[in-house]
């Protein structure tokens, strides 16, 4: 007998009236039902040893006795329990002691059968004895009911039924509660068991996703609202109160005082309460989702109502008051919000490699698990039948507990907080093992139907997605379903998905390298970032001036080649991946496909180097394609994720198996001609070959076609610094100087190279070269820079105004560098481009001037700097630029030696140094002449 089960004795006058069972629910403390406890003298016997009690606490159901606290054994029950379902199948048992002798008894049976209290000490008759069965069950009152692992009553009377069989009944723990403590409960067993089960299988599911780098839990941004509308979806009482009080602090008041002048109702949301009972909540949800679309089409019409204001005055300042907000966004927000309260079934689609998994493995991990909701998560390639079966598997604890049982529990839990079981089923496109996966999955929600309880979020690719998948959308739920195509990036997206990468793989960037190229290369494609950081893992301070594709990939396959041919002895680790790659290659050109290889070209060792670089979809993906013919069989086709590393895998076979000329021509010709998939990757690859890795064979021949002009100035920008040569910087300075077609593209790429340490042979003193060449001849000096540096600006009462045609107009430039100008590291860095603001002064006069004294007072070394070097000019206008800075600058001393060096170069300028003249209005004068 368990040791918090003990003997219980009442006495009158030194004479046993009555025998009875206690449980001990604390050191000092033992419950018993309310009849034992009779007579004036209680006695608890433990170890056989009797200790005398006395009543402190009860109720007509039960009492609580406390004793002296000895050196006697015991144990504590604290498992009691009024959450277990308590019906016809449920099973039960008693323990207690039975007859004058106290003997220890067991009974166990099957079945509740509940019955009101109508003045009765019992609420539950125990059905169906099936073990311990006896002709008289005196001494087992006060004993505990057991059902699932947990006492849900004590046992009050024996009684004879209907069919004159003996029987017992209990009291529900309901009916005695008030005297037991919050340590003597626990949950329902398979629930909590449930939770732990499910959290630990998620948890590890996740891992998975975490060793293959599918998941990186440091770069994790919420999209768009998509994890706001997975919270509603998730938990739908608690987030439908959230919305009720997101609307009813809205301030109404001045929108109001308009509709009433329109002659419309007001809009007011005072009189919802977020105190609702949960079986409402469909109701609630309803009819809060009428109100707000009811407030968003009001304040729609007073926007739409212009003709009944007498005045524009009267117009405008409802718009000011009314409808200049973010009200109606917001609203437009909440009722979207609460759209996804009575969904059941979501479907998030994203394009391959772009952060389907991180999504839902954080939403899993962050939300579901952290704030302790049921939930599993799955990966679909895991699935070998409908995940129907499987599921039931895990709810039903592998079968320790009869899913019967597990369907009760969950649908009272579901009734009681409308919290549902998520069920995640991550990557359905990954799936290739089930026949007809996609009509699996429909099969599978429409079952989901019985279980109200279930909510089901899946992921896919878009990718074929009708190919595979359309027929899940055509299911009878369709009002319960929403596929949400996940294509919102924003810029915060764009950040904490860059850093997180860098912070993930160990990288660190010299910042001041970090050029817009650059960071909007990789955080539009997330792919290309991926290949970037692992090729990068673990290198510090490293340039990122731009992204050079085609080393990123050679040194990716280089990685990968060692990688996946780990612990194997063989001569060189990229023959097997190169050959597996050509092989492929081959295959594309030659059927003129570019997508879905079939697997069943490949032979054992290359299937298995491909399930390697399956594994986590960033070179390759998979997709389950089903043949019709005389007899339907699946087959598996693979892809690859990201064209561009396609295109560079093809080029290299191009170049090693078509080498000869002629077969080379043969291939351009067709490529071009048939203008196919890989024509635009494939040309800038070979482009990048010809001038890096195959100067002598390879570049004479394409400099011959009669596209290559057009191949050179499409695709030179992708190239780095060592391989510019002087006949590059001198066409480049040719096309400035003519200010020809290419000029705007030139300028725009010699902005970024500002740093002259790093881009030894082309930088942005190729674009001052060409300036003092053009300054010259004043007119072409003043095109130029108006076309490429001219000022934009906004136009009286213009809310909007078209795109700039200058590359980077001079207000726009000068306050960019304003934005940083309090960094003198970053000063330091960028000089150059204070010296670009010398050349366009007299575009915007005033502001360039204050950003010189702004930049005289944060880094005077760097202005003396770049102001000695242009006092030198040869050019009169860049010396009177300078002059003017000079100037303005002796106007606001520092106090210390920077005065009396720019004191001497203002003596050392030599613009007009005869003449008295108002340098300033000789700047404008001379400008004006060629003005437009």
């Amino acid at each position: 007998m368990e040791k918090y089960i003990v003997r219980v004795q009442s006495y009158y006058q030194g004479e046993r009236i009555q025998n009875g069972t206690g449980i001990i629910i604390a050191p000092n403390l033992v419950l018993t039902a309310e009849h034992v406890a009779c007579g004036d003298c209680h006695m608890v016997c433990i170890d056989d040893k009797e200790i005398e009690a006395h009543i402190i606490k009860g109720n007509e159901f039960a009492v609580l006795m406390e004793i002296s606290q000895s050196d006697y054994t015991y144990s504590v029950a604290d498992f009691f329990s009024d959450d277990e379902i308590l019906d016809e199948a449920s099973p039960w048992s008693v323990r207690g002691f039975i007859t004058s002798q106290q003997h220890e008894h067991h009974i166990k049976g099957t079945g509740f059968d509940f019955s009101p209290l109508l003045g009765t000490d019992w609420d539950y008759c125990l059905s169906a004895i099936t073990g311990g069965a006896a002709d008289n069950y005196e001494g087992l009152s006060g004993s505990p009911v057991f059902c699932d692992n947990r006492v849900v009553g004590i046992l009050q009377m024996q009684a004879y039924n209907s069919s004159g069989a003996l029987g017992v009944r209990m009291s529900s723990v309901k009916t005695f509660q008030d005297l037991l403590m919050k340590e003597n409960f626990k949950p329902n067993e398979y629930y909590m068991l449930l939770k732990e089960t499910c959290t630990q299988y998620t948890k590890s599911q996740i891992e998975k996703n975490v060793r293959s780098k599918k998941y990186i839990a440091d770069i994790f941004v919420e999209e768009g609202g998509y994890k706001e509308n997975l919270r509603y979806f998730s938990d739908p009482l608690l987030f439908l109160k959230k919305a009720i009080n997101d609307v009813k602090i809205i301030d109404f008041k001045s929108m109001n005082v308009d509709l009433k002048n329109i002659g419309k109702e007001s809009i007011d949301f005072s009189d919802f309460t977020e105190d609702f009972l949960s079986t409402d909540l469909e109701q609630v949800s309803t009819y809060l989702k009428d109100r707000v679309s009811n407030a968003i089409s009001l304040l729609d019409e007073l926007g739409e109502n212009n003709e009944s204001y007498k005045d524009l005055e009267k117009y405008f300042d409802v718009r000011q008051n009314s409808l200049n907000n973010s009200v109606k966004y917001y609203l437009s927000n909440i009722k979207e919000n609460i759209d996804f309260i009575m969904k059941k079934y979501i479907l998030l689609s994203k394009d391959a490699g772009q952060g389907k998994t991180n999504f839902v493995c954080d939403f899993a991990l962050n939300f579901l698990i952290r704030k302790k909701y049921c939930a599993l998560y799955f990966n679909a390639y895991d699935f070998r039948d409908n995940p129907m079966g499987f599921i039931k598997r895990k709810l039903s604890l592998d079968g320790r507990y009869p899913f019967l049982y597990a369907n009760k529990i969950l649908l009272r839990e579901w009734q009681r907080s409308q919290r549902p079981f998520v069920i995640i089923i991550d990557g359905l496109n990954e799936n290739t093992l089930v026949e007809n996966f996609g009509q699996g999955i429909r099969d599978f929600l429409e079952e989901c139907k019985y279980y109200p309880y279930i909510k089901v979020i899946m992921t896919t690719r878009n990718e074929l997605f009708q190919e595979r998948f359309a027929v899940i959308e055509e299911g009878m739920y369709s009002s319960a379903y929403q596929h949400i195509d996940m294509w919102q990036r924003g810029n915060d997206f764009k950040e904490r998905i860059f850093r997180g990468y860098l912070r993930f793989f160990g990288i660190t960037i010299r910042e001041n390298t970090l050029t817009n190229r650059f960071y909007d290369a990789l955080t539009n494609d997330i792919l290309l970032l991926r290949f970037f950081c692992e090729v990068n893992e673990n290198k510090k301070l490293i340039y990122v001036y731009d992204v050079y594709k085609y080393d990123v990939f050679k040194s990716y396959l280089a990685i990968k080649s060692l990688e996946y041919q780990k612990n194997q002895q063989i001569l060189n680790n990229q023959d097997s991946l190169n050959a597996l790659l050509d092989k492929i290659s081959e295959y594309m050109i030659r059927e003129k496909s570019f997508f879905n290889i079939p697997s069943g070209i490949f032979n054992e060792s290359e299937q298995e180097l491909l399930y390697k670089m399956l594994d986590n979809e960033v070179i390759f993906k998979d997709e389950q394609i089903i043949k019709m013919g005389m007899l339907k069989r699946n087959t598996v086709v693979i892809s690859f994720t990201f064209d561009e590393f396609r295109d560079f895998c093809i080029t290299n076979y191009i170049l090693t198996h078509l080498a000869e000329q002629q077969a080379f021509l043969e291939f351009w010709s067709q490529m071009n001609e048939e203008n196919l998939t890989i024509k635009e990757g494939v040309q800038k690859y070979i482009f990048y070959l010809a001038r890096t890795e195959s100067q002598e064979d390879l570049l004479p021949i394409i400099q011959n076609l009669p596209e290559y002009e057009t191949l050179y100035w499409e695709h030179i920008w992708g190239l780095e610094d060592r391989h510019f040569t002087a006949e590059d910087a001198e066409l480049w300075k040719m096309q400035l100087i003519t200010n020809e077609r290419y000029a705007k593209k030139i300028v725009r790429d010699l902005i970024i190279k500002y740093d002259c340490e790093f881009f030894r042979n082309i930088n942005i003193h190729l674009l001052f070269e060409a300036l003092d060449v053009l300054v010259q001849k004043l007119d072409l000096y003043d095109a130029f820079i108006k076309r490429m540096f001219g000022v934009q600006r906004q136009e009286k009462n213009i809310y909007t105004s078209s795109r700039s045609e200058s590359i980077w107009p001079f207000n726009t430039m000068v306050q960019d560098i304003t934005n940083y100008v309090s960094v003198d590291n970053w000063n330091v860095n960028h000089s150059e481009l204070y010296r670009l603001v010398i050349y366009l002064l007299e575009l915007e006069y005033w502001s360039a001037l204050d950003l010189w004294h702004k930049l005289f007072e944060i880094s005077p070394e760097v202005a003396v700097y770049i102001l000695n070097e242009t006092n030198q000019h040869k050019s009169s206008l860049i010396l009177c630029n300078v002059k003017e800075i000079l100037r303005h600058l002796k106007k606001v001393r520092k106090g210390d030696e920077y005065d009396l060096i720019i004191e001497r170069l203002d003596q050392e300028n030599n613009f007009c140094r005869d003449i008295s003249i108002d340098v300033k209005l000789f700047s404008k004068l001379l400008l004006d002449e060629f003005g437009e």
